[in-house]
């Protein structure tokens, strides 16, 4: 007799929401839900990178341990691609996923939770919540600053202490090992979902719900109905013996090939930089390993969106931009040089009158004498001697 998963996943983007940033997984032997954040530049790119990450552990785990061990390791890869993306791209800057992940091994569950998205199982008509919200909000109840119920509505339930991605931090997981149990079913949830719905009403769809896909649907309905302010996303489980044999469902962000295209992209571009500076370095020289890299290109390029290709046509037109610009500059400068010019012929101060010439005001009578003016101008000492005189006199 083996025990194993009956699964189900669905995603909504919800009714306000522009992109969905939510990605979830279900597999044979593996259960993931991640909700990104960031915002439409990268939310979904980062779910989508944990997503990528975590689904080649969809094999049954030798121990609890073995399993454990493997996610740590996975979910740090994840951790450290999202912050060499978030440096390479400034468009990414501080975006970040949380993230449940379980894996099941022979006897036990294994699973890691970073952020608020949460994990509930129910068992024996009794829903339980197997995850702690890793938000501020949270903390202030644990602290006993607030009760439950304020926290439901607090303005601030969505402010995260912990999450993938978004710091150079190590990652710090919650991580647990529940019992392995047919008969029970499990909930991995976004936000989207647990905070518009209430516990009781999702341990009610649970209960009452013939199969996962069906608990799903119920559960994203009762989201939309609540407003759909956010991405809801759905992964239900039932620990069964003989399992159905059934595909992996992916939803959300990750089933899309955004993911593909963008680390394709920057992939290409970084190897492409590296081969350029390996060209420049010794240009005259190109061997068939050189080639050979050069054609592994192709495939990447292929996946790199079109305005990408658009750029790299727009190379000479950049270069015919430079030499235009030369040449206004030129002709600004023979301008500058012509106006300087111009201004030194045409813009020769006037001299001003000397001390001992009289200037003849618009005002003075007409009548005076030429022989008068000849005479002021040209013996100014004898008029001022006889004006000392006329003073010595008086």
């Amino acid at each position: 007799m083996s025990i194993g998963f009956n699964y189900a996943a669905l995603s909504d983007i919800g009714k306000i929401r522009q992109s969905n940033q939510d990605s979830g997984y279900a597999g044979p032997n593996l259960l993931i839900l991640a909700d990104g954040m960031g915002g439409p530049a990268g939310g979904d790119i980062a779910s989508s990178i944990a997503i990528d990450h975590l689904r080649e552990l969809d094999t049954l785990a030798e121990s609890p341990e073995e399993a454990l061990e493997s996610l740590r390791s996975t979910l740090g890869q994840a951790h450290q691609e999202l912050c060499e993306r978030s440096t390479q791209d400034p468009a990414l800057t501080g975006f970040g996923t949380t993230c449940i992940a379980i894996r099941r091994s022979e006897n036990a569950l294994t699973m890691t939770h970073i952020g608020d998205s949460r994990a509930y199982r129910l068992r024996g008509g009794e829903l339980r919540q197997m995850t702690n919200d890793h938000s501020f909000v949270q903390y202030l109840v644990d602290t006993g600053q607030l009760t439950p119920d304020q926290a439901e509505n607090h303005p601030q339930r969505s402010v995260l202490l912990r999450v993938l991605g978004d710091s150079q931090e190590d990652v710090n997981l919650d991580e647990s090992h529940p019992e392995l149990k047919a008969g029970d079913r499990w909930l991995l949830c976004s936000d989207g979902l647990c905070g518009f719905v209430s516990g009781q009403t999702i341990g009610k769809v649970l209960y009452h719900s013939e199969t996962p896909q069906q608990a799903c649907e119920s559960l994203v309905e009762l989201a939309l109905k609540a407003g759909g302010p956010d991405n809801v996303t759905c992964v239900v489980a039932d620990i069964v013996e003989n399992p159905q044999q059934s595909e992996p469902q992916i939803v959300g962000a990750a089933a899309t090939d955004r993911l593909s295209q963008v680390r394709n992209q920057l992939d290409a571009l970084s190897q492409e930089t590296l081969r350029l500076e390996s060209e420049n370095s010794d240009p005259d020289i190109t061997t068939a390993s050189d080639q050979a890299e050069d054609n592994s290109f192709s495939p990447a390029r292929a996946a790199v969106p079109a305005e990408t290709k658009n750029e790299e046509t727009r190379v000479p037109r950049f270069r015919w931009g430079r030499i235009t610009g030369v040449l206004v500059g030129l002709l600004v400068l023979i301008g500058l040089f012509w106006g300087a010019l111009w201004y030194g012929m045409y813009s020769r101060p006037t001299l001003t009158p000397t001390p001992n010439l009289t200037s003849v005001s618009e005002n003075e009578s007409k009548d005076t004498s030429p022989d008068r003016d000849a005479t002021a101008t040209e013996n100014p000492s004898q008029t001022e001697s006889s004006k000392s005189a006329q003073s010595d006199k008086s």
